[in-house]
């Protein structure tokens, strides 16, 4: 029986990493296509686009999608055993479909593993590389030169700024006020024409300021032409970046998703699902590992071209359910965690009902 074990296990390894060399492999090729006209005309060196580009690009492609190839895989596997029947005196001799299930289990936990490891610490590295390149030699994912503009934001309790405008590339914005409040009074409001962050000195610099304390004495009043000063936050607390949060390894995004609480920004939510996507992600291995052997190990007619055609179509109906997860949350204010792991719901319960009737 162990010799069965060892011998499923490296199977469901070796064609889950031969599947995801292949599918990474037509995605390079693919990508190329779309990307040349972009590499020739930036004139990106060969050594960036490998090195800094495709490297990252199937580290962080492989990653996202690991849980439909481990599925695709295991189902195309699991075909050719059965085809084979290789199964049948498996079962003649004892090895049970459920210690069946408990070793693709085994196999579907060791990819996990090691997905979720990639996930939370690997990959945010790795996208600094990747995004740096494609800002700097692909036209597509340029920065747009737009401002954003009305950022009302409570930076801590009873501290709120104001812009009218900022922007992200310069660090630097215009009409600013920062509001500082003690027990529901405001006891001081700073307001400035402009307003810019020095990376260098980590300053922040104002170009005609007011600021007015309240006191219970009165007001007092301060003016001046320029300012030099230390605040409480930085840029990022100002308009947080969707490709910064790509860059956070999963402790620092838990650190500040705990900060930006006090926002009450309507953004937030999207970057909770991000640090939600990077465990439900690769917890889907197992849902869709538990399906894909229901699927499979029965003997069919048409036999694997059957099997990976409907393997194929819950694939499809899958990456549909992962894709709705932002509308459930902001059309429907589903709580983010809930709607990242609406998908491995649905198809936990498909799984439960699949392995009953396989067990039959």
């Amino acid at each position: 029986m162990k010799r069965l074990t060892v011998y499923i296990l490296a199977r469901f390894l070796g064609n889950y990493a031969l599947f995801l060399m292949l599918i990474m492999l037509l995605a390079v090729v693919f990508d190329i296509s779309q990307k040349i006209d972009d590499f020739l005309s930036s004139g990106a060196p060969l050594s960036l686009i490998i090195g800094d580009y495709y490297i990252h690009f199937i580290a962080f492609y492989g990653t996202t999608f690991s849980a439909l190839i481990v599925f695709l895989s295991t189902v195309f596997f699991t075909s050719r055993l059965a085809a084979q029947t290789e199964l049948v005196p498996m079962m003649s001799g004892g090895f049970s479909y459920n210690r069946l299930l408990r070793t693709y289990t085994l196999g579907a936990f060791l990819v996990f593993l090691f997905v979720l490891v990639l996930s939370h610490f690997v990959i945010p590295m790795s996208n600094v590389r990747r995004l740096a390149f494609e800002s700097a030699y692909i036209s597509d994912v340029q920065p747009r030169d737009e401002r954003p503009v009305h950022i009302h934001r409570q930076i801590k309790p009873g501290q709120y700024i104001y812009l009218e405008t900022w922007s992200p590339e310069r660090q630097a914005g215009y009409h600013f006020t920062y509001e500082r409040m003690e027990n529901g009074v405001l006891v001081q409001k700073l307001s400035a024409d402009f307003i810019r962050f020095d990376t260098l000195k980590n300053r922040w610099f104002l170009d005609n300021y007011v600021v007015r304390n309240f006191k219970k004495q009165g007001e007092l009043v301060i003016i001046g032409r320029s300012m030099d000063t230390v605040f409480d936050f930085g840029p990022q607390r100002v308009l947080p970046q969707k490709s910064s949060i790509a860059t956070m390894h999963s402790l620092d995004l838990w650190k500040f998703l705990q900060e930006e609480k006090v926002s009450g920004v309507e953004s937030l939510k999207n970057h909770w699902m991000e640090f939600h996507r990077r465990t439900a992600y690769p917890a889907g291995t197992f849902v869709l590992v538990i399906i894909a052997l229901a699927l499979a190990s029965p003997k069919r007619r048409g036999g694997i071209g059957t099997n990976i055609a409907i393997g194929l179509v819950l694939a499809v109906v899958y990456i549909f359910f992962v894709q709705i997860a932002g509308i459930l949350t902001a059309t429907f204010y589903f709580p983010p965690w809930l709607s990242v792991w609406t998908p491995n719901l649905v198809f936990g319960m498909l799984a439960v009902y699949m392995t009953w009737k396989a067990q039959k």
